[in-house]
């Protein structure tokens, strides 16, 4: 009965439940006030006086409009935390000081015992603090109510989800509060590895050790654990993780503080662990000057600018205040798609810091478009970030690959030289160090043609090469591939048991491109510290976990996903470089290194171009691979067909 008219009271106007407040209000002040003569008087007393009852209803009515103009009216009752006690206790004394001040001035006279008296001074802070009791607890029980009326509501809804917060911080207790508010969760407690909380009450309920997991994981059940850490380090995150998906536990995380300060989300926004979370490395913090230094104020075209590296290139040069971005590719769709975005977050940025967005649909392979492009728009600077990447695809495609990933740059970088830009960053990969790959013979090409302009005597462009590791869940990352067979239910394959890749973040991706334009003068190869290179079957099993499946092997074969080794494909190392040479430079930014490699006089280089050109135009992949071989012989990389069996000679 009683949950059938809370159920009815939620579905009552905003309006109606302010006018149900203020009736309580209005009675618990005549309550506060009776009981403060009842106390003070040590009997049970009602004032008589016409000139006291007046008094009290003047009091009441300026103690109501005191709490209207505090707006205590206007808050939310599911939402109501004990941050609306001091507007509760501030109404209180107001209540209490009118009722003094009008005592004093008008001067009642109460009776008691047949004895006439004037009304006693402490009536008024007995009053105050008995109306603070009545408005709090009236407010706090109707919040409770509430909240048990939703629960049964979602209870027989069968969609209730039991979680635990992992973390009995700012951010855990943040989160606790929106929990309660939704419908949808039940919070069951909070886990911490601070021995000193265990068995502690934070925000209402009790907090847990990570030991607990295991029973709580059992009946009744905890179907998910949201992970509130976001100071936490790298390790500690990883640490809270394993242990939670050591009992099949789905687990979601808040955001990085990074993306907190971005504005871009909030503590609110829980969401599924990302891969990138598995790192196991800290993330790279970007050096905010020189990503300045190299976007703002400078008109810039981005190739590539619908990809997910290009695109990410543009979101994070918008947030930098350039004076224009000039977004060229070759897809209409994904262009379109960028352009839309970029528009979109334009329109939140403050009303000076707004650049000229220009999209244009092209091939950089067209010379006469590029001249026009970068005189048109008067660009300064080029970050070239088109380039075909699929490795197995290009070892079948071997003319088209080289045609885009080579003569492309060639036109791009000469375009860039003769209209003497200030910067010109190409973004390479590691595959491009001694290369078995026609995908990566081609990105070698490329930044071969990139030195050799940048020590051209009339150079006054400043040349750079970034060379990434593989980029987490960018368009045919090996995490795409391994989510969606996760999702159909396996198997999960994996070339190889011991394949290993150097793997970065997008935002530490893009954020690198930034930083290394800055950072260039003469053509330099720049790379990030990735840390240790991650076992690609490591992976396959972490995102399982992450999913809240377990591994089907030998040592469980009742588990849900299987991981299958179906060996190296086309152009596949067991293994990725860094760099050509061993020698390597510090730069600005402690985790960016330099290297100055080898590279081939600009006058030798324009006969193999055009060798390679001759071969590209006949279509004769025999010839293409052999120019290229040629090219990047001398860093003791032969590009040859490599077939899975082979795998054990790479």
């Amino acid at each position: 009965m009683i949950l059938d008219f809370v159920r009815r009271l939620t579905l009552l106007s905003r309006a109606r439940k302010r006018t149900i407040l203020i009736a309580y209000d209005l009675a618990a002040m005549g309550l506060a006030l009776w009981g403060a003569f009842s106390t003070r008087l040590g009997e049970f007393y009602f004032p008589t006086d016409p000139l006291a009852l007046g008094t009290a209803a003047l009091s009441i009515l300026i103690g109501t409009l005191g709490l209207y103009h505090l707006q205590v009216y206007h808050i939310v009752l599911r939402y109501f935390d004990l941050r609306v006690v001091g507007r509760i206790l501030l109404g209180s004394a107001i209540a209490a000081t009118a009722w003094v001040i009008l005592v004093y001035f008008t001067r009642p006279a109460i009776t008691v015992d047949g004895l006439e008296m004037m009304v006693p001074r402490s009536v008024g802070f007995i009053y105050g603090g008995f109306l603070f009791m009545l408005l709090f607890m009236g407010r706090y029980a109707m919040a409770l109510m509430l909240a048990a009326g939703r629960r049964d509501g979602d209870r027989t809804s069968k969609h209730c989800r039991n979680i635990a917060i992992y973390g009995a911080n700012a951010s855990g207790i943040s989160l606790a509060n929106s929990v309660r508010a939704d419908a949808a969760f039940r919070l069951c407690g909070f886990i911490d590895d601070d021995g000193a909380l265990h068995g502690q009450i934070v925000a209402g309920v009790p907090v847990y050790s990570p030991k607990a997991l295991a029973d709580m994981a059992q009946a009744p059940g905890l179907d998910e654990v949201f992970l509130a850490m976001p100071q936490a380090s790298r390790s500690q995150r990883l640490a809270a993780i394993a242990r939670l998906t050591e009992h099949n536990i789905q687990v979601k995380t808040i955001p990085a503080p990074e993306e907190l300060v971005s504005g871009r989300f909030t503590v609110t926004d829980v969401r599924p662990i990302n891969v990138s979370d598995l790192l196991r490395r800290d993330p790279v913090q970007p050096l905010n000057r020189l990503i300045g230094e190299a976007v703002e104020g400078r008109c810039i075209l981005i190739t590539g600018a619908g990809g997910s590296i290009g695109s990410e290139i543009c979101r994070q040069i918008l947030r930098a205040k350039p004076a224009k971005l000039v977004l060229l590719d070759h897809s209409e769709f994904a262009l379109y798609a960028i352009e839309q975005q970029l528009i979109e977050a334009r329109a939140r940025l403050p009303e000076g810091e707004r650049p000229e967005i220009a999209a244009v649909v092209g091939s950089m392979l067209s010379e006469f478009l590029i001249k026009k492009l970068l005189r048109a728009h008067d660009v300064d600077t080029v970050y070239h970030a088109a380039a075909y990447k699929h490795v197995p695809l290009l070892e079948q495609n071997e003319v088209v690959g080289v045609e885009n990933n080579v003569l492309g740059t060639w036109v791009l970088a000469k375009a860039a030289l003769d209209a003497k830009l200030t910067r010109f960053t190409m973004i390479s990969t590691d595959k491009a160090v001694r290369p078995k790959s026609v995908m990566g013979a081609s990105k070698r090409v490329a930044e071969l043609i990139v030195q050799a302009f940048a020590d051209d005597p009339s150079c006054e462009t400043r040349f750079g090469i970034v060379r990434f590791g593989n980029v987490l869940d960018s368009s045919g990352s090996v995490v795409q591939r391994f989510r969606s067979q996760i999702r159909h239910g396996g198997p999960v394959t994996v070339t190889h048991r011991e394949i290993t890749r150097f793997f970065m973040s997008i935002p530490e991706a893009t954020q690198l491109v930034l930083q290394a334009s800055a950072l260039a003068r003469n053509g330099e190869v720049f790379v990030l510290d990735m840390g240790e290179p991650v076992k690609i079957a490591d992976l396959a099993r972490h995102m399982i976990s992450l999913s809240g499946m377990t591994v089907r092997d030998d040592q469980n074969p009742g588990g849900d996903i299987a991981i299958e080794y179906v060996g190296l494909r086309p152009g596949e190392k067991l293994y990725e470089e860094l760099f050509v040479g061993e020698e390597t430079l510090e730069t600005a930014h402690p985790r960016i290194r330099m290297a100055k490699e080898r590279f081939i006089a600009p006058d030798e280089l324009v006969g193999h171009i055009r060798e390679l050109r001759a071969a590209v135009a006949s279509g004769d992949s025999a010839k293409v691979r052999a120019k290229l071989g040629e090219l990047i012989e001398p860093d003791q990389g032969a590009l040859e067909r490599v077939e899975p069996e082979l795998a054990d000679r790479i």
